[in-house]
């Protein structure tokens, strides 16, 4: 999941951007639902965030000059590699959810969200499975997955645009394509003497960090400036499918 921080930053943006415009117009009822999904949203992009600080940090502690970039790297991951995975499950497991909360705010793009869960591509599954040990050689190694497809603002647009006039046009349920790729994600494969490798890995996390954290901020703010302090904090009787 490290490694899908930009599309998944992406995602949270545009959602953030349509919904910011409709959430005032909801009624209390809906209003409460809504922002359980959309709190929710928040606190999985903080875990993956968190996650991602904790690996900048370790690998801080472990980096000398005598033992270098690599054994850094390779001691980071391994020590937080079963926090990334329960920061995966939290997405995926938030899917049914937010898609009934986005729901309430706007059906298309509830359906466009979706896709990140439930496409012929189910990308959220597949980058749950994005770092693995790999013990077959004399010594241990760590693959990850670094997918090719991204998804850019102006795709999502269109694929929302998409989904609109299919729904204009009666049709109950629309699957928009979003991916601009949907190759299979080649492999980099990191070893405790690639510090090579180590480093380009390091400043690929970072840049998709920083589209994680834009989203991160943007979502808090909406947040912030939608909801009262109940609805965000008082959400017994505020499941969306209930």
């Amino acid at each position: 999941m490290l490694t899908a921080e930009t599309v998944i930053g992406t995602v949270v943006t545009f959602v953030v951007k349509k919904v910011a415009t409709r959430i005032v117009s909801l009624t209390s009822d809906k209003r409460k639902k809504a922002s359980r999904s959309l709190t929710k949203l928040y606190y999985c992009v903080q875990a993956l965030d968190d996650v991602t600080e904790s690996i900048f940090h370790t690998a801080s502690s472990f980096r000398s000059t005598k033992t270098g970039e690599a054994y850094a790297v390779m001691n980071a991951l391994n020590n937080h590699m079963h926090e990334v995975a329960l920061a995966s499950n939290m997405f995926i497991d938030l899917g049914h959810e937010l898609h009934a909360g986005l729901e309430i705010i706007d059906p298309a793009l509830a359906q466009c969200s979706d896709a990140l869960y439930v496409s012929k591509f189910d990308f959220l599954t597949e980058m749950s499975r994005s770092l693995e040990w790999n013990h077959s050689g004399k010594e241990g190694r760590i693959i990850i997955k670094m997918p090719v497809r991204t998804v850019e603002s102006e795709v999502l647009e269109r694929g929302y645009e998409e989904t609109l006039d299919a729904y204009r046009r009666g049709e109950k349920v629309y699957w928009p394509d979003t991916w601009t790729d949907s190759a299979e994600p080649p492999e980099v494969i990191l070893t405790w003497e690639d510090n090579a490798a180590a480093t380009e890995f390091l400043q690929r996390l970072a840049e998709h960090r920083k589209c994680l954290v834009d989203a991160k901020r943007m979502l808090r703010e909406l947040l912030c400036k939608s909801f009262t302090v109940d609805e965000l904090l008082f959400q017994t009787d505020s499941h969306p499918y209930r």
